[in-house]
């Protein structure tokens, strides 16, 4: 019943994730400056709700762990790249698919975990990875929604790319911490956020955002939107490796997202897919079906 409850709670965090980014990159008056800005209120907002929680609940923030402090560093970094391009994404290009893309970004860790911490993957598993992956590829090339512009579909395809890839080194670090160190994840959070925060504001010095003026107040309730519904997704998000390998957390926990993001997108976006996406989505079920075995 545990086990359903939190991913339960991580289904509907994700979507107040994915939701609160759209509302954001539609509010966005420069491309370049806003994201970073609207980052650096999310990853802090995170890092002291974090914080207040280590001191509340642990007494303090500890790092008995060094490893704890690299993975930090880690998230941190993977966090400020995956929002930032996330933004970017949504503002150039459809909700529908880009969301779709970011949740399966999940699945790479039980490749990284087969790999370097030493999990059992079936020969079913990984053709469902491989098929996944596959699907990735397919949705990228055939989303029929957004600019037609070939330069704007390349750079969409670009954003929705670094998008990718760090998030699920996001997911991975989370793992690892939880897997092989005794830190808090209170402390963990908070310093990764931390990381994030500093470097965003960095993104958002080096973008040329003071020169342009850009307020902050159309982007500080999206941020808080999103800092609030990261804050409570991590947190099944790190028990759950506690009751299940890596190869049935993500596939129950993303795969689910996926589908709710998809009603979303077309239900209130108005969004269309195409046939090529809808039987990409079916491939997808029928993967985490594999993943599940």
């Amino acid at each position: 019943m545990l086990v359903i409850i939190l991913i339960a709670v991580s289904i509907i965090a994700s979507q107040g994730v994915n939701l609160s980014y759209k509302f954001g990159s539609m509010r966005m008056k420069d491309s370049l400056s806003s994201p970073p800005l609207m980052c650096t209120f999310t990853s802090l907002f995170i890092s002291l709700v974090y914080g207040a929680m280590a001191l509340v609940s642990d007494g303090g923030i500890f790092f008995p762990d060094k490893l704890s402090i690299v993975l930090s560093l880690m998230l941190g970094i993977c966090y400020a790249i995956a929002a930032y391009f996330y933004l970017l994404a949504l503002a150039c290009g459809p909700y529908t698919i880009t969301a779709i893309l970011l949740n399966l970004s999940s699945f790479l860790p039980i490749l990284y975990s087969s790999l370097f911490l030493g999990e059992d993957a079936s020969v079913f598993q990984l053709i469902g990875l491989a098929i996944i992956i596959a699907s990735c590829v397919v949705l990228t090339i055939s989303r029929s929604h957004g600019t037609q512009n070939s330069k704007a579909n390349i750079r969409w395809g670009l954003f929705a790319l670094f998008m990718f890839i760090s998030n699920s080194l996001i997911s991975f670090s989370i793992r690892v911490n939880t897997v092989l160190t005794t830190t808090p994840k209170s402390s963990f959070f908070f310093l990764a956020y931390l990381i994030s925060a500093a470097l965003c504001f960095i993104f958002y010095l080096i973008s040329g955002g003071v020169k342009k003026k850009i307020g902050p107040k159309p982007l500080i309730l999206p941020a808080l939107c999103v800092g609030i519904s990261i804050a409570i997704q991590f947190f099944p998000s790190a028990e759950l490796p506690k009751y299940l390998t890596s190869a049935l957390q993500y596939p129950l926990e993303k795969g689910l997202s996926i589908i709710l993001g998809v009603v979303v997108g077309i239900s209130f976006f108005k969004e269309k897919i195409g046939k090529a996406g809808y039987i990409c989505i079916g491939t997808i079920i029928a993967a985490m079906c594999l993943l599940g075995l």
